[in-house]
């Protein structure tokens, strides 16, 4: 067997080193490759998620959805006094959310209802329709309570009761079309009935599109429609029962329900 010389030897281990370099670059590159399709899944997966943009609408509509409003073709058509209800249980639902409380608010020492600002209530009603939308400020009555405006307050005295909604809102999808967004909400009832008892019910029984306009950067509520999208038969049927027996029954189910979250913090900071 022939002596490999040194030349020859040292050409073998630069071929070896070339060879385990290549190999090398070949694993990076295929790690490489491997990183870039993850992340560019990871980038598309990202952009066709939007629970976060869901909840945030669920949020801005709660407190209108839970008083179930008629359709409205502009806001000059709506019920003046229920987007002001609207934007008074807002108020009290955000400063719950970010105080936990109600104890910054000046209470009526007869009733020892809160007073609410109506510089708050102006400011809750314009993130949801928009600055050009001006309220009327003066006493009203709902179906369900008298809403007193203390002039010399330049407030609204809410007494300590508790509202139950008669819905949640769950919301569906999204949907731009000439230059609106169509932002389609399920209504779920407060509770679904039976003949024997009570319980949260889960699915909606109707939708509704809620319909928003860009304006300066923000997408502002301009109307209100009925939806194309249809709740299940069997889910419908029970509607009509669920929103009476939402207002009127005491037991314990009441208490825990969605669509009083709000109120029924303020009864207990009381």
């Amino acid at each position: 067997m022939a002596m490999m010389t040194n030349e020859e030897y040292n050409r073998m281990k630069r071929r070896r080193f070339r060879q385990l370099a290549g190999l090398l670059v070949c694993c990076l590159v295929v790690v490489g490759i491997g990183t870039v399709i993850s992340s560019g899944l990871g980038v598309v997966a990202a952009l066709f998620d939007d629970t976060k943009k869901k909840q945030e609408y669920a949020n801005k509509l709660q407190c209108l959805v839970m008083l179930d409003p008629l359709p409205f073709e502009s806001l000059d058509a709506a019920d003046s006094k229920q987007l002001t209800e609207a934007a008074i249980w807002g108020t009290i639902y955000n400063a719950l959310a970010n105080q936990d409380n109600l104890d910054n608010y000046e209470r009526d020492p007869d009733t020892d209802g809160i007073i609410l600002p109506a510089l708050e209530v102006d400011a809750t009603m314009a993130k949801l329709v928009g600055p050009d939308y001006k309220i009327t400020h003066e006493s009203f009555e709902s179906s369900e309570m008298m809403f007193q405006y203390l002039e010399d307050k330049q407030g609204y005295l809410i007494p300590v009761t508790g509202l139950v909604g008669q819905y949640t809102p769950q919301v569906e999808k999204f949907q731009r079309k000439d230059g609106k967004m169509y932002v389609t909400v399920g209504y779920i009832p407060t509770f679904s009935s039976t003949d024997f008892s009570f319980s949260a019910a889960t699915e909606p029984t109707k939708y509704m599109d809620y319909v928003f306009a860009k304006t300066d950067g923000s997408w502002y509520l301009t109307s209100l429609q009925e939806s194309r999208m249809k709740a299940d038969n069997a889910s419908s049927a029970d509607s009509s029962d669920s929103q009476s027996q939402s207002q009127s029954d005491p037991n314990e189910a009441l208490r825990n329900s969605v669509g009083d979250t709000a109120v029924a913090s303020e009864s207990g900071a009381a």
